[in-house]
């Protein structure tokens, strides 16, 4: 009887850890994102989207709000970093670093106004249930300390600040180039050269501390908008394994990227506004050569770079050259009022179908030129370069 009474506990017992152990083998293969905020209100449409990647990504879940609560569920392969966001907002959103476990947000929703455009901003955010989060909390808290430097070189000069910003508002040219002259400007520069050296210097540490590991691509992904060809010395550094990672791959595809010289567009993809497909041939027909320039209405290097394509379009439309604008704004009606005050003699679109993320534009205006036939003649060219080249 005794034996029988132990046998039955050792099978309970080993019925109870097998459960356990399925229990915890099964939490691990997923993730469970709840958010919990006062202030949001129900029916609000939430997304999830990648995040931490120099790309635009589009929403990989959507969920409802419900007695200010809202749950996205899934897997990841290894620690990810997304952004939470009110659809329809572009600027309401929060990031949060998910790996498969139970992970819980809280905090408050304000609505406010950003760039003239309802927003909500998203405070006393706490995370628990992710380690990957707190890392990253950790790893990035210089930040902060930057932020402190930042925020003392503008206050020792603010004087010399408040001049020159005064001078630029009333378009004084000459009195800025005599603030330029000055003790206090000179002051100002050393300073400023300064504190950039500190962030560059502070940044690279960081990442560099974490050569060894997917942390090292991420965290060059977070600190850095964008990089430029001097990034690939950093990018060399990483250990194998940090830059065959996730984030090392895509760290890789944005400082190396593939060449179509020579290959037919990775992309033509035009889409009018009634969302209807335009073919390169019926753009092209009877040309010789193809710019395809890349710009936004938000973009003042871009709309200062119009005029001179005029010219430069007056002057060679008639010898079989065709430009091709798409605009990379994310509200249409921001590129429809930038097309029509710019008045475009040329075929304009708004990018529909993902053109720029296909010709892995990083910054704009970006240019590359095609022949009749939509391969690929020059990448990433200036408008100097286009006229050599079409000579």
């Amino acid at each position: 009887m005794k034996q029988t009474m132990i046998k039955k506990i050792v099978y309970a017992l080993a019925i109870f850890f097998v459960a356990g152990a399925l229990y915890s083998f099964q939490a691990a293969e997923k993730y469970t994102l709840t958010c919990t905020f006062k202030g949001l209100a129900d029916g609000t449409k939430m997304e999830l989207l990648p995040a931490g990647t120099h790309r635009r990504e589009k929403p990989v879940a959507e969920t409802i709000v419900k007695n200010g609560q809202f749950i996205f569920t899934g897997t990841v392969a290894g620690p990810r970093m997304f952004a939470v966001k009110i659809a329809g907002e572009d600027y309401s959103m929060f990031r949060v670093m998910v790996e498969n476990a139970p992970i819980e947000v809280t905090g408050k929703v304000q609505e406010t106004e950003v760039r003239g455009e309802r927003s909500h901003q998203f405070n006393d955010l706490k995370v628990t249930g992710s380690k990957a989060h707190e890392a990253f909390l950790i790893k990035t808290s210089l930040r902060e300390r930057l932020g402190v430097l930042y925020e003392s070189y503008h206050t020792n000069n603010k004087e010399i600040l408040g001049q020159l910003r005064a001078a630029d508002e009333k378009k004084d040219t000459v009195l800025r180039k005599q603030l330029m002259e000055t003790a206090a400007y000179k002051k100002l520069e050393k300073e400023e050269a300064a504190f950039f050296k500190t962030v560059q210097d502070s940044i690279t540490g960081l990442i560099l501390a974490h050569k060894d590991s997917w942390w090292g691509p991420f965290l060059m992904l977070d600190q850095m908008s964008y990089f430029t060809p001097r990034e690939k010395n950093l990018f060399e550094q990483f250990s194998q394994e940090a830059k065959d990672s996730y984030y090392g791959q895509i760290v890789q595809a944005d400082l190396f990227p593939k060449s179509y010289i020579g290959q037919q567009a990775p992309s033509l993809a035009f889409v009018d506004s009634l969302q209807k497909p335009v073919s390169f041939a019926q753009l092209a027909t009877g040309k010789k050569y193809v710019v395809i320039d890349f710009w936004a209405s938000w973009c003042v290097p871009c709309r200062k770079a119009i005029p001179a394509l005029k010219t430069f379009y007056g002057e060679t439309a008639a010898s079989g050259v065709e430009i091709i604008s798409v605009s990379i704004d994310k509200k249409e009606a921001d590129w429809a009022r930038a097309n029509t005050q710019e008045a475009f003699p040329w075929p304009s679109f708004l990018d529909r179908a993902g053109m720029a993320d296909a010709f892995n534009v990083k910054a704009i205006p970006a240019m590359f030129l095609l022949d009749g036939q939509g391969k690929v003649v020059a990448e990433n060219v200036t408008l100097e370069e286009i006229r050599d080249i079409i000579r």
